[in-house]
């Protein structure tokens, strides 16, 4: 049982206990050892902790880029002063790609380890051009820059909801995986990592759960039958570290992360584990939510057939894009941003990713567009 007051990843570790256990190849510290590493969403729980990895590694520099003030501040507290390590803290978004520019410029990442978007699915429903600037015109952006300044990795963080997306959020990962593999820039290599719920981190449903717990309850879950894929942060890390491995070329790497587990059994061990089960707190089902599907996949028959190309990773090779529409989508997407047009977002992103569907309620919106002024 778990009291009160405990913390750290052991609670997720043990509710993941059954799933595959990763862990650093030998080399993986190579891999960053000597070379100027670019983090993006820094302050977030996957890119502090990569972070955190990344100087056990001896890399040349770190550079952390965060658009989040309190978070880039938080980690950088928390950094380990005993550490060497040369790390530059940069306030700033995917977005700007002055600010790419000159970060690219003053330091030559070689490596970039793409964490920063935007992904509450709920909250991007009702912010979809958000949604669409952060994960699909950032990563262009930032795409852009590491191929100008000669970047020799751009490791992406993937979703589990970019596969046959019902979500905005979903549609933007998916479109972003698109254009990262339709870059013309071939000794860039390009690899999307396809991950699903991450225990414990920021925003995910593990602490919204301990959070009612501790308030006496009721757990709300969606529906009875949801499923997702789960992973603990070290996991993630471990994953997103090896994918630097030169034997995996440019593709999206598909991890084994076991089959898809009960939402509701989460909610039911984190009741359990906190020992609050005789208190009898309750778990009511609130309904699937805009964007929500009742189980995630991995991957999807739009896709070339997956093999297996070590324990670590399947691969897939997207369908591509004709670099001749790379240009076309990527205006596109930036002219729906620009002047707040929902439709011609969602025009953009359904040509790109046709096996998108918008959920109900950006459709009604684009029907009536009237009731709602800051989308035309």
């Amino acid at each position: 049982m778990m009291d009160d007051t405990q913390d750290g990843e052991s609670i997720w570790e043990q509710f993941a206990g059954n799933s595959r256990c990763v862990r650093y190849s030998s080399p993986s510290k190579e891999y960053i050892s000597g070379r100027t590493v670019l983090i993006t969403g820094a302050g977030g729980s996957i890119g502090s902790a990569l972070a955190r990895f990344a100087t056990t590694c001896n890399p040349e520099s770190l550079i952390l880029l965060d658009s989040n003030e309190n978070s880039l501040h938080a980690f950088e507290q928390s950094f380990n002063s005993s550490s060497d390590v040369t790390h530059v803290p940069v306030l700033g978004s995917i977005c700007d790609s002055a600010l790419l520019s000159e970060v690219f410029a003053l330091y030559q990442p070689q490596i970039i380890l793409h964490t920063a978007a935007c992904k509450q699915v709920p909250l991007m429903e009702l912010n979809p051009l958000a949604a669409a600037s952060t994960n699909v015109l950032g990563t262009f952006a930032l795409l852009q820059a590491a191929s100008q300044f000669g970047a020799t990795q751009f490791i992406m963080v993937s979703t589990d909801k970019a596969v046959l997306p019902v979500s905005i959020m979903g549609a933007t990962k998916r479109l972003a995986e698109l254009l990262l593999f339709a870059h013309p820039d071939k000794a860039l290599q390009r690899k999307a990592v396809r991950l699903g719920n991450v225990l414990g981190s920021s925003g995910s449903v593990g602490p919204f759960f301990l959070k009612q717990i501790m308030a006496g309850g009721p757990v709300t879950v969606t529906h009875p039958d949801v499923r997702r894929f789960f992973l603990t942060l070290s996991h993630a890390v471990a994953l997103l570290i090896n994918a630097l491995s030169p034997e995996y070329e440019t593709g999206i790497l598909i991890p084994d992360l076991g089959p898809a587990r009960m939402v509701e059994e989460l909610a039911r061990y984190l009741i359990a584990a906190t020992a609050r089960e005789q208190r009898g707190i309750e778990i009511i089902f609130t309904g699937l939510r805009p964007g929500d599907k009742l189980e995630e996949l991995l991957s999807s028959s739009y896709e070339s057939a997956i093999a297996r190309h070590s324990d670590l990773f399947s691969i897939v090779q997207p369908r591509e894009l004709f670099p001749r529409n790379l240009n076309a989508i990527e205006e596109q997407i930036t002219l729906s941003v620009k002047h707040r047009d929902l439709g011609l977002l969602l025009e953009g992103v359904s040509n790109a990713v046709p096996e998108y569907r918008p959920s109900h309620i950006l459709q009604k919106v684009t029907e009536d567009k009237g009731q709602i002024g800051r989308w035309k």
